[in-house]
């Protein structure tokens, strides 16, 4: 169906796998990116899975029947590349008590952000994300000053199931603060189903609901104090520890702009 060379995947539409799973769309990593470069959209391929616990990987392929120009699938994944430097544009999100939020909310913050969906039982995607998210949010609360400066928001990108009443109780699992969190730095969120699609578009988030479950790319990025992209994370590579860099890195930029910008200009004598 489409390439995301990032994310080291392809989202392939495909028959059933018997004793494994039912035909349908979904991205899987490959575990050569070679073969990223050997097929097109519209390709038809064979391939093998490689299945560890709950993840799958393609391992081996063979493109049987090359695309031709009518072939290519409609469905692409959004080609827009959240680029550093990039300014995030105001979306609007509801968090989970059932409040209205906005990303300008977070302005003169840090903000890390992630997407996923609570329904998704496969180890390597949302509740890897929301794990690593995790343990960004345990390093930074051991800096006080820092853990003041920087947010974190996990988003659905499925308002339909995932209520604020929802992604209460499955954000406070992911804090283990169960009834005692208040989600002070760390929110769960979503958006309309309107508004869902543009914010999804900005950060290159592919997501195709079915009748059980959502097929979808992962993206996670760092946003600075200032609302621009410092860095953007496609698929589920990245490590917790860059994130935290990333933040940190964002984090001191900002101060140290603030404070050159609040020294008095030197003035200098001409001499006679």
């Amino acid at each position: 169906m489409s390439i995301d060379k990032l994310g080291h995947e392809l989202i392939v539409d495909h028959d059933a796998v018997p004793g494994l799973m039912d035909a349908m769309t979904m991205p899987y990593p490959v575990s050569d990116n070679s073969m990223l470069t050997q097929v097109s959209p519209g390709d038809e391929i064979k391939a093998d899975i490689a299945v560890q616990a709950n993840s799958a990987v393609i391992d081996q392929l063979e493109v049987v029947k090359k695309a031709t120009p009518g072939d290519s699938p409609a469905q692409v994944k959004p080609i827009h590349i959240p680029e550093v430097g990039e300014r995030v544009p105001d979306f609007a999100l509801t968090n989970q008590n059932g409040k209205r939020i906005r990303f300008g909310d977070y302005r003169g913050k840090t903000l890390l952000i992630t997407f996923f969906y609570t329904r998704c039982n496969l180890s390597d995607y949302c509740p890897r994300m929301n794990s690593n998210l995790a343990q960004v949010d345990k390093e930074l609360a051991k800096d006080p000053n820092l853990y003041a400066k920087t947010h974190l928001i996990s988003i659905s990108f499925d308002p339909a199931h995932d209520t604020p009443t929802v992604l209460r109780s499955y954000g406070a699992a992911y804090t283990e603060r169960y009834v005692k969190e208040d989600f002070r730095h760390w929110e769960f969120a979503t958006a309309q189903a309107k508004e869902l699609k543009p914010l999804a578009d900005f950060f290159a988030v592919f997501y195709e609901p079915d009748a059980t479950s959502i097929t979808h790319s992962l993206s996670t990025a760092v946003i600075g104090p200032d609302g621009t992209v410092k860095a953007w994370y496609s698929g589920n590579r990245w490590k917790p520890e860059e994130a935290l860099q990333a933040v940190n890195a964002a984090t001191a930029s900002s101060e140290r702009s603030r404070v050159a910008s609040s020294q008095p200009a030197s003035t200098y004598s001409t001499p006679r």
